[in-house]
């Protein structure tokens, strides 16, 4: 993903700069910063009772009671996550989510020693431990 994104910004910018497009440029450079905006601010906080996602301007808040089900995804939808080893969190009837933290394992672990009543996926615990 981080190539595809790099790629993107850098011939968003560069095409229209060597074709002396000025207005052009001036429009990829915001549209760039606000793709790197999405970059650069995207993560997820435990906070005591809640978990807090952010990407780019937006921010999410989940509370660990409601959490039902932490499964393993690799789905590419669009999603705060910058990878596509994924885990999606389902709260509520409707609500999912998928997050990409850096440490999956000690990740789901928090979680579930805050709520002990989440369902976790065993392939997560599985494919983490190298079982």
């Amino acid at each position: 993903m981080a190539i595809v994104l790099w790629a993107i910004v850098i011939s968003g910018v560069l095409i229209p700069l060597f074709r002396g497009q000025v207005i052009n440029v001036a429009i990829m450079l915001l549209l760039c910063g606000i793709l790197l905006w999405f970059w650069f601010r995207t993560g997820y906080k435990i906070d005591r009772d809640r978990l807090i996602v952010y990407y780019g301007p937006i921010r999410q808040t989940i509370y660990i009671e409601n959490m039902e089900l932490i499964l393993q995804s690799k789905m590419p939808l669009i999603a705060p996550a910058l990878s596509l080893d994924r885990i999606q969190i389902r709260s509520g009837k409707y609500d999912l989510i998928a997050i990409s933290p850096k440490d999956k394992l000690a990740f789901v672990e928090e979680l579930a020693k805050l709520n002990p009543n989440i369902s976790v996926d065993k392939r997560l615990l599985k494919d983490e431990e190298g079982e």
